[in-house]
């Protein structure tokens, strides 16, 4: 469990925006933003391919990483998976790659409509995967409202501890703050209690 008053590294993943290269769309400047103004460390990685993306989640969850427990996956996104080039990279997938591996870590999909599911779907990801919460968009989002909710959320996470009460708390202000982002349909889905 990362305590409160831990840094929560972030760990982010993200897709080509666009198949033109001389677009420059990237969520790298709010990571910057995050370790200038917060002190928070991050490692950012791109990825073109499922296998690209395959060999950066296989590195998240290795032990050496464990300072970063937020997988930021910024991407194109579509339900119950993200897009990778024209290929759709499903959920089912993704947990079948991170079975038991992310235990006191939290999965923030940045990608349109990934997370419109039903709940027992986004649950059986978290049982699987051994996540601690994911959260993400039920609907196509606009890249500034995401990205500045993206930016008070991360910034959030690092107030709180890592464990099921400090999510709950993660969730209330996801919440509260998503009042004022009522178009996004953002969510967030904790792990179940262990006792």
């Amino acid at each position: 469990m990362r305590k409160k008053d831990q840094n929560k590294g972030i760990f982010c993943l993200e897709g080509l925006w666009d198949p033109d290269l001389r677009v420059m769309s990237t969520v790298r400047p709010l990571l910057e933003l995050l370790r200038l103004n917060e002190g928070v460390d991050y490692i950012h990685r791109e990825f073109a391919t499922a296998e690209e993306f395959e060999l950066y989640l296989g590195k998240w969850t290795q032990k050496r990483y464990e300072a970063y427990p937020v997988l930021y996956l910024a991407s194109h996104g579509l339900e119950e998976g993200i897009q990778i080039a024209e290929e759709r990279y499903s959920l089912d997938r993704m947990a079948e790659l991170l079975e038991g591996r992310c235990e006191n870590r939290v999965i923030l999909f940045a990608s349109c409509s990934t997370l419109n599911i039903e709940a027992r779907s986004l649950r059986r990801f978290l049982d699987r995967t051994g996540a601690l919460a994911a959260c993400g968009y039920r609907v196509d989002v606009g890249w500034m409202r995401a990205t500045a909710f993206e930016l008070l959320l991360l910034a959030r996470m690092q107030e709180n501890e890592f464990s099921l009460r400090g999510i709950d708390s993660i969730a209330r202000s996801a919440r509260s703050m998503a009042r004022s982002f009522r178009d996004l349909e953002f969510r967030i889905l904790r792990a179940r209690s262990s006792s």
